[in-house]
């Protein structure tokens, strides 16, 4: 007896795109930059799972090394996120590694309501500075 089978996708129906980065501190640290861009003010459930599947991806990703701390830039994402967006990767969480997530500066009140206030920044440069002091200052 055979089986019917219908063909499916895994791709997410989304306008959601992003880009990765890499930095090393100085002590060869790795740190993963991860920059995501919505244009448009709805979020739908392929959007929120792409931002879950991605950060997830690159905080597993082995580069040759895993990533030892995270920056998730969503400066470029129209729509307001919010406690459902599984968006900070749970290897990371469980391991208490450093997380910055960049937001606009007039959003940065609203994600203090249920991010962890300590993670927010406004600007990518000063998120990944606030990373290096940290894991340098266990090593010097």
């Amino acid at each position: 007896m055979s089986y019917s089978l219908q063909s499916t996708s895994l791709e997410l129906d989304t306008d959601v795109t992003h880009q990765c980065y890499l930095h090393y501190t100085r002590d060869q640290h790795l740190i993963g930059v991860i920059e995501f861009s919505k244009p448009s003010y709805v979020l739908k459930w392929g959007d929120l799972e792409y931002f879950r599947r991605r950060t997830e991806e690159f905080s597993v990703m082995p580069f040759p090394d895993f990533i030892s701390a995270i920056v998730i830039d969503l400066r470029n994402i129209e729509a307001f996120l919010d406690q459902d967006t599984l968006i900070v990767p749970w290897r990371l969480v469980d391991e208490e590694c450093p997380i910055r997530l960049v937001v606009p500066q007039d959003r940065l009140e609203y994600y203090a309501g249920f991010f962890e206030p300590t993670w927010l920044s406004s600007d990518v440069e000063t998120a990944i500075s606030e990373i290096r002091t940290f894991m340098d200052m266990f090593v010097h």
